[in-house]
């Protein structure tokens, strides 16, 4: 029988956060719609009684803005095409001799003072480590420290003792003079000493590989150690620069009440089970952590059309995990996420949970009006089935390409697919579907697959002309998760702080960038409605009275436009709400602005009204208050035998890695693979070469009875 928590959990008082402009805020609900499980614990924090901590659990970045990062979010298009420190005890406290010039020797002599015994144990480390040679400790205690060289003749020796006064270590004997060859592995350099000389070149490069460092120290300092040795130095060096993985875990309850402090208002959710530590005393099991700002709330309601991009994607840290993301469209077609989580696994209970809390925190009326855009996953569509009443979901035209290609691989599919799924015009979507079904003599499977799928959910004809977003493919979310692929490997509590200073520093950059603008249109929908007005120039127009036209393009195709109802029956401007080279022509006999006929949410003022927040910046870790309550334990991993895989599996058909070359096998001739993983046929006897198996048996054994001749 198993123990079961002998305190009084609360379970459902509910902590939650609120934040403005992106920043987290908590706020206490009482009465909350979402009943929580029996095995789930909602913890209430109080403010006061609270203490300073010393521990730290995420790293200090220098969080630069590139010009990648701009060009990956700031302009999502719809291209659719397949393309902290810990703090150390003193015993552990590294000393350093010469951060500029690794290869300064250290000096002693005698009469040298220190200010304590440890103070000595690292200065004389470093000594010993950096002339090659090793310790004989005779005498390593707090008030006298003998040692002599550990190659048996050598006359080097050392003793250092505490002074009358108790306040300084001094070296009172000293004999600086070695009759041996040293050692070239030295036992001295311990993992941890490594680890303290490496600490600045990890932090400007955190993929240097092991064998580097290995390199490097031999280079620098003529110090040889194991392979073992470095991974565990390397590991040691990582653990303080970016914070311990499972320390993390334990400061979130300290990082969700320095949010609420800073950023009143913010939305923080977490979800712990009841579990117990090593001692057997009752402690929390992390399995989700939610967070979104006020400022994301707003800018997503007040500037950004109600498009909502969700994915999962896969940590690569210690403990793994999944991030849950809800990403919008601003005017300027970039990147703006609304909220984000960390749970367990991307299943169907976890999508809920987010998908519930999302519908309560933007609490929007009418949810018919709102369209996400998902990778057809089970758990997404549950969640939005019980918790988004009525609104829009599309499929990533990609994904259901991905799933035709697997059963239907001929590339004749491909053209013919993504044409019908960029069709804007109903008439032009069942042609192509037509030549899908008739490509072939069996392709009435491949149409018959995607003639189940709801046209609404992947065709852009048949999209809602409420929301203007003519996307087809889960790109933006795609780039969000590419934008953070730097930060999956580090603790929840690193990548936390990551995500809320780049967001913090990229709201407050694009307003202040976007009221330099001139115009009434952001650059991106600017470029489009040029396209347009470039591609007007070969249309005619008839006009049949003030507010309707019939046009006619360069290939003889006939649009009715209606100006008051802003309709085109090639369907471009009711989708995107970009007027298309059909209704340019029309704007410009009626001596209108072209700009005035853009939708609103694509305006300048619509991208202003997204980045008017801001999120608030929070002090340093040691500042913040510690909250009381039972310990937060590391979430549950199951370790498997093998290697853990940090590359993703690709798709059917997408291209594998970044190998250029073939491989060949040396058994078989034949590419595609190589010697291990070659299968020989059982019942064949014939090998590739052509000879026989008999024939090879046959000469091996001549051939071994040559040898023996010889011999």
């Amino acid at each position: 029988m198993v123990d079961q928590p002998s305190q009084n959990l609360n379970t459902h008082s509910l902590y939650s956060f609120e934040q403005e402009d992106d920043e987290a805020y908590w706020s206490n609900d009482d009465n909350e719609d979402i009943t929580p499980a029996d095995d789930e614990i909602r913890l209430n924090w109080d403010d006061e009684g609270v203490d300073v901590g010393h521990s730290e659990g995420c790293e200090e970045v220098d969080y630069k803005d590139s010009e990648e990062e701009d060009r990956i979010l700031s302009n999502c298009e719809s291209d659719d095409r397949e393309h902290g420190l810990l703090s150390d005890s003193e015993d552990e406290q590294s000393f350093h001799c010469s951060k500029s010039n690794p290869n300064e020797m250290i000096e002693i002599s005698v009469g040298q003072e220190f200010d304590n015994v440890k103070h000595f144990r690292r200065v004389l480390e470093n000594y010993v480590i950096k002339n090659g040679f090793d310790l004989n400790r005779i005498k390593n205690e707090k008030r006298r420290f003998r040692a002599k060289c550990s190659n048996e003749g050598c006359p080097w020796f050392i003793y250092a003792a505490l002074v009358e006064s108790g306040t300084k270590f001094r070296i009172q004997k000293l004999n600086n003079v070695h009759e041996c060859n040293g050692v070239l592995e030295s036992k001295e350099a311990s993992y941890k000493w490594i680890a303290s000389q490496f600490e600045g070149t990890l932090k400007n490069n955190p993929k240097m590989p092991v064998k580097g460092m290995k390199d490097e120290l031999v280079s620098n300092l003529g110090i040889k150690a194991s392979m073992k040795k470095m991974y565990r130095a390397k590991k040691r060096a990582m653990d303080k620069l970016n914070g311990n993985y499972a320390n993390s875990y334990q400061r979130l309850r300290d990082y969700a009440q320095i949010l609420k402090q800073s950023n009143p208002n913010t939305l923080v959710k977490m979800k712990f089970v009841p579990s117990f530590d090593q001692d057997r005393r009752p402690a929390l099991k992390f399995q989700r952590f939610m967070l979104s700002f006020v400022a994301l709330k707003n800018g997503f309601i007040n500037g950004c059309r109600w498009f909502i991009g969700l994915d999962g994607c896969h940590l690569k840290g210690h403990f793994r995990g999944v991030l849950l993301s809800a990403v919008a469209l601003d005017a300027n077609n970039g990147i703006f996420p609304i909220a984000v989580c960390i749970c367990e696994s991307e299943c169907a209970d976890s999508w809920k949970w987010f998908l519930a809390i999302l519908s309560e925190w933007l609490n929007i009326e009418n949810q018919s009006r709102v369209t996400f855009m998902t990778y057809r996953q089970k758990g997404i569509l549950l969640g939005l089935e019980a918790y988004w009443h009525g609104a829009t979901v599309r499929h990533c035209a990609r994904h259901i390409f991905a799933n035709l290609r697997s059963n239907h691989p001929d590339i004749i599919y491909r053209n013919l697919f993504w044409t019908a799924a960029r069709a804007t015009s109903e008439k032009e979507w069942e042609d192509n579907m037509n030549k899908i079904k008739t490509a072939k003599k069996d392709t009435q499977a491949a149409y018959d697959y995607l003639i189940k799928i709801d046209k609404k959910q992947w065709a852009r004809h048949a999209f809602p002309d409420d929301v203007k977003v003519d996307h087809v493919t889960n790109n933006l979310n795609e780039s969000w998760n590419s934008w953070l692929n730097e930060y999956k490997d580090k603790p929840v509590l690193t990548l936390m702080e990551f995500i809320r200073k780049k967001v913090m520093k990229r709201l407050y950059k694009r307003h202040s960038n976007a009221r330099k603008w001139i115009g009434k249109l952001p650059p991106t929908v600017r470029r489009k409605l040029n396209v347009s007005r470039q591609e007007g120039r070969y249309v005619r127009v008839l006009m049949a009275s003030e507010y309707e036209f019939e046009v006619i393009d360069e290939n003889n195709k006939t649009f009715i436009v209606n100006m008051q109802n802003k309709t085109c029956d090639c369907g471009v401007y009711q989708i995107c709400g970009i007027p298309c080279k059909h209704i340019i022509p029309c704007i410009a006999l009626r001596h209108e602005d072209a700009a005035d006929y853009v939708d609103k949410k694509l305006t300048v003022e619509a991208y202003l009204a997204t980045y008017a927040n801001i999120i608030h910046p929070l002090p340093y870790q040691s500042t913040w208050a510690v909250v009381e309550g039972l310990k937060v334990l590391s979430p549950y991993v199951k370790t498997r035998v093998c290697r853990p895989k940090i590359v993703r599996k690709r798709e059917p058909g997408e291209e594998q890695g970044k190998r250029k070359t073939k491989q060949k096998c040396s058994s078989c001739a034949i590419f595609g693979h190589n010697k291990r993983s070659y299968k020989r046929p059982i019942d064949s006897t014939q090998h590739p070469s052509g000879t026989t198996t008999q024939d090879m048996r046959g000469s091996s054994q001549a051939s071994n009875q040559s040898c023996y001749t010889n011999l």
